[in-house]
């Protein structure tokens, strides 16, 4: 056992630059995790194990019992037992290895299925762009051995690849078809392969899939494992090769989880830890996720964190219960920190097909009609959800500024020429006016950093501008949330302040609008204070006031970004103010409203 340990241990310290050091021990210890503490934790790194990890059988998620289409045990035995190959998919860190882990240990541990199957899982991870065929089928053909020796004791594989001599690149649909043949003559089992991270392959993708399905025509002989799954973010398709590259029977997608199975968890922190979780944090952790696995971790390991930074004097003044505010707390330093799932984000977005669908939607457009295969990827990836709109409020927040961070010059703009909150207190107070006309400024001084984004995102600039302008009041401790409704042609910056150090408590809606460049000759022209102004004009003011009312405050900001020309623009000026007094309900409300006219600086 030993010399096989050095040896695995040799193979994992290559792949260092893909996982974390403990996440590869983990890997290769076969008994319970050698880092795992006394008390279960919320799990954030890899795939979760039940001894150490809150954890959600899979089998009782009420997400998959509620799905038109479920992906339940049940329905994935019955694929195998219908001989066929599929894949299950789904959006990173969405607890599809944890899934995969568990089939493998049901088929291999459970009474009845143990005598007619036998599966194995893989991870088949790497970075494949400059590697020839025999290097990366020599690499899956290695992993399936680790993986056989790890699982069962076989070492069968591990002997095939040492004594091999035909062509490099053929070993991984030999040494299938040699073991699993050699199962079925010496054990009437039926193989089973489960292939994660299959979609990692990148230069030689299709050549896998061709392998598979050469060999997918002799699995009913049991010279080919009977059934395969394939694990990963995407779909076989969404990699738009021409042709089948071989029969899938189905492609299933992982559900987020509902709000029951985020109680669930959190009842088993309740248990470990002692601390109530009442159930408006309940309410809130599943608002700011919608059930998104590892972010609804995500927010119990903050929650643990905050608890443990608490002196003993705050603990007894909190008394260990988990509120709605400490969620929001937690979040906040989500939004601000570089959370590595979040910042994964950052590689996706660069991809044209997505973009191209999620910036129209933080600017509350619809999707173009043309685009519809685009849109069914990022729904696939987890972005977008099946009803059209960003996933989660979390990923709301965060997208304009990934989205703002890819734009290095831009980004250095923002750097060098946003002032600090400090600049904005004055006696514990925020003066939002004098943030917004130095807002405005830089708006005006952006030049050639700002005419690239204006000319390539047009009216969604002004979304992705403003609230990574906006954002550093969270540096502040502030909560500051980018609030959207699709078609409405306006968005909203929530800006607040509550138990902060340097703020006295406070909250600021502001609401932003762009009127197009469409070339109408005023019948879309705005004067805030004119009773005869425009239909959608009047509307954006009912709804911020609504907003307001709602939050029980009687002072606003509404600003228009005017990408008319100039002859069809309503104010000569280039930013033009009015105050505006409106009367609801006896109460009397404020408006500063702004309009900020784009032409007169950019030619876009």
């Amino acid at each position: 056992t030993k010399p096989y340990i050095c040896m695995l241990l040799s193979r994992h310290i290559l792949k260092l630059r893909n996982n974390s050091f403990k996440n590869i021990c983990s890997s290769f210890c076969f008994s319970k995790n050698l880092f795992s503490n006394e008390k279960k934790e919320f799990n954030i790194n890899g795939p979760s194990n039940p001894s150490e990890h809150f954890y959600l059988n899979p089998e009782e998620l009420k997400c998959y019992e509620a799905a038109e289409e479920k992906l339940n045990i049940d329905r994935i035995l019955g694929y195998i037992k219908k001989n066929k190959y599929f894949v299950v998919h789904g959006p990173r860190q969405s607890m599809k290895t944890s899934l995969m882990e568990y089939i493998t240990n049901k088929i291999n541990k459970d009474e009845e299925l143990s005598k007619e199957y036998l599966c194995t899982y893989a991870n088949i991870e790497m970075n494949d762009s400059d590697s020839t065929k025999g290097e990366v089928f020599t690499e899956i053909a290695a992993e399936l051995a680790d993986a056989a020796i790890r699982e069962h004791g076989d070492t069968f594989p591990l002997e095939f690849n040492r004594s091999y001599k035909d062509e490099r690149e053929l070993i991984f649909q030999d040494l299938l078809s040699e073991w699993s043949n050699k199962r079925w003559r010496e054990e009437k089992k039926k193989s089973v392969v489960i292939f994660d991270e299959y979609d990692s392959l990148e230069r030689h993708y299709r050549n896998f899939l061709h392998q598979l399905r050469k060999g997918y025509k002799n699995r009913t002989d049991f010279f080919f494992p009977c059934s395969v799954i394939l694990c990963g973010m995407k779909k076989v398709e969404d990699k738009k090769l021409t042709g089948s590259p071989f029969n899938i029977a189905e492609s299933y997608r992982t559900k987020n989880w509902f709000r029951e199975d985020v109680k669930a968890l959190y009842r088993q922190y309740e248990e470990e830890y002692g601390n109530r979780v009442t159930e408006e944090a309940i309410d809130r952790i599943f608002y700011w996720t919608q059930g998104q696995p590892w972010l609804v971790n995500r927010i119990g390991v903050g929650i643990m964190e905050h608890f443990e930074l608490l002196s003993q004097e705050e603990k007894e003044k909190e008394k260990c219960i988990v509120t709605s505010d400490i969620v929001d707390r937690v979040v906040n330093k989500i939004k601000i920190n570089e959370e590595t799932h979040l910042m994964s984000l950052h590689t996706l977005i660069k991809e044209p097909r997505i973009r191209n669908v999620i910036i129209p939607l933080l600017n509350n457009s619809y999707f173009d009609p043309e685009k519809e295969l685009d849109v069914e990827y990022v729904k696939d990836l987890g972005i977008i959800s099946e009803k059209g709109k960003i996933t989660n409020p979390l990923y709301q927040q965060v997208l304009p500024r990934i989205i703002i961070s890819s734009e290095k010059s831009l980004t250095q703009y923002l750097d060098d020429n946003v002032k600090d909150y400090r600049n904005y207190i004055t006696d514990r107070k925020v003066d939002m006016n004098k943030a917004l006309n130095d807002f405005f400024n830089v708006l005006k001084k952006g030049g050639k950093n700002l005419e690239h984004l204006f000319l390539s995102e047009r009216e969604s600039a002004v979304t992705l501008f403003a609230y990574g302008n906006f954002q550093r009041f969270g540096n502040a401790g502030g909560y500051v949330n980018h609030e959207s409704a699709q078609g409405r042609g306006a968005f909203d910056i929530h800006v607040e302040f509550k138990d902060n150090k340097l703020i006295d408590d406070s909250e600021f809606i502001i609401e932003f609008k762009t009127e197009k460049s469409d070339g109408g000759k005023g019948n879309r022209s705005f004067d805030f204070n004119n009773p005869k102004a425009s239909i959608q004009l009047k509307r954006n003011k009912k709804q911020l006031l609504d907003y307001l009312q709602s939050r029980d405050l009687t002072t606003g900001y509404f600003i228009v970004i005017d990408f008319k020309d100039n002859k069809y623009s309503k104010y000569k000026e280039a930013l033009h103010y009015e105050e505006v007094k409106l009367e609801r309900n006896d109460i009397s409300y404020t408006l500063h409203c702004y309009c900020f006219h784009v032409k007169s600086y950019y030619t876009v």
